[in-house]
């Protein structure tokens, strides 16, 4: 019941394409990891810690990141127009590593669209008032991190899915 909306493996996914292609082992590169979770989880935890909240801003967040949601959907239309075209180009060398990128690219921007919904969902949870909780602060406080962290690994990975199609097209267009 549950297989048709399991995001579960394109989180999975997303993780394997932070994964070192020089390397012989199949680790994620510690670089990456350092970027795409140490540095989000520093950051959301500094904010926190500063106490500094987006509410007078939380109608503006959920709507930049509703329509980055729906320019992605439009991005994915966009990369599986490109695999077509590597799949017509089947005799050229690079024809494996251009398929490689393209399931990487699908895969960052499936991941940046979850992504998307689930901070909209945290964002509006935000909002959420608990009567006579003795441990409000905490949750409040827990779910501003989780908000903090979402938007800033949102904004990473839709800088490497800009750099990422952005070589795409470049390497299209020199042909």
């Amino acid at each position: 019941m549950l297989t048709r909306i399991n995001i579960f493996k394109i989180i999975k996914d997303h993780f394997g394409t932070l994964r070192n292609l020089n390397s012989t082992k199949n680790r994620i590169s510690w670089q990456d990891a350092i970027l795409f979770l140490v540095l989000p989880i520093l950051i959301s935890m500094v904010l926190v810690y500063k106490d500094l909240t987006f509410e007078k801003q939380l109608g503006n967040l959920i709507a930049a990141i509703s329509i980055f949601g729906g320019f992605l959907f439009n991005l994915l239309a966009i990369i599986y127009s490109q695999f077509d075209k590597i799949e017509i180009d089947a005799n050229k060398e690079d024809n494996d590593l251009k398929k490689k990128f393209v399931k990487e690219i699908h895969i960052n921007i499936s991941f940046c669209i979850v992504t998307s919904i689930i901070i909209v969902i945290t964002l509006l949870l935000s909002t959420i008032d608990i009567p006579d909780f003795k441990y409000d602060w905490l949750i409040e406080k827990f779910i501003i991190g989780i908000n903090y962290f979402l938007m800033t690994l949102f904004l990473l990975t839709l800088t490497m899915i800009l750099n990422r199609v952005y070589i795409l097209l470049k390497k299209e267009s020199e042909k």
